[in-house]
């Protein structure tokens, strides 16, 4: 679409945008009301053109609404390496650091750099019968690495052995690495039960999360980042 062109969108409820001034603002729009802005907007941070995505890397656009730009405040916090975090209850968005209840981003959302990633469990029981519904078990090949950037402080979960797997014979380790250097190891097996662990990131670029099981004996519990 062409700069000068117009496009209409239809909006409501709250779109939480950034001005080029880098000040934070709600752009309000009621229900059932058309507005009508620019789109085709380029924006450069330090001359490097700004390519705006979504949480699933769907590209999208800036536009201008009265005379204001409006960015995602996504693409903000990835130009200028900060996390963003989004409480719902509140209507709040948090750029960087926040201490909150929870997690910043749990690890199956982030995007790997190698790896597959993992496989998603709504509800998993382990072998002392706790049941979880935020879990994920290893695919093959089980290590999976991160960019980091330095923006997360700690990370943390349960690891566990599936109630499906209690009695197994096998040894299944979880190794957490940071830029290359062994942070944080724990071995599962038959009677083990589960063990829950809060690792210092701080300064962290690059996790490497290894685990030795591919048969999805073992699985890790509300696994997430911390600003």
């Amino acid at each position: 679409m062409n700069r000068r062109q117009k496009a209409t969108y239809f909006i409501s409820g709250i779109l939480a945008a950034v001005m080029l001034s880098t000040l934070i603002v709600p752009a309000m729009a009621a229900a059932g009301k058309n507005i009508t802005v620019y789109t085709d907007v380029n924006i450069y941070i330090d001359d490097v053109k700004l390519n705006p995505k979504d949480g699933n890397g769907n590209p999208v656009e800036a536009f201008i609404y009265n005379g204001t730009t409006y960015l995602p405040v996504r693409a903000v916090s990835e130009a200028v390496g900060k996390t963003v975090q989004w409480d719902g209850a509140t209507g709040t968005v948090y750029l960087g650091k926040h201490t909150g209840e929870k997690p910043a981003v749990l690890l199956k959302d982030l995007k790997s750099l190698t790896g597959n990633g993992y496989n998603v469990k709504t509800s998993d029981e382990d072998n002392a019968g706790n049941v979880y519904y935020n879990s994920v078990t290893p695919k093959y090949p089980s290590g999976n690495t991160y960019l980091l950037n330095g923006q997360y402080s700690k990370i943390s979960g349960t690891y566990y052995l599936r109630e499906n797997a209690k009695n197994t014979s096998y040894d299944m380790t979880l190794e957490l690495y940071g830029d290359g250097e062994l942070l944080y190891i724990a071995t599962l097996t038959a009677g083990v039960q589960p063990i829950s662990f809060n690792v210092d990131i701080t300064g962290v670029l690059n996790l490497e999360v290894k685990l030795s099981d591919v048969h999805g004996r073992v699985g890790i519990a509300d696994f997430g980042l911390w600003t």
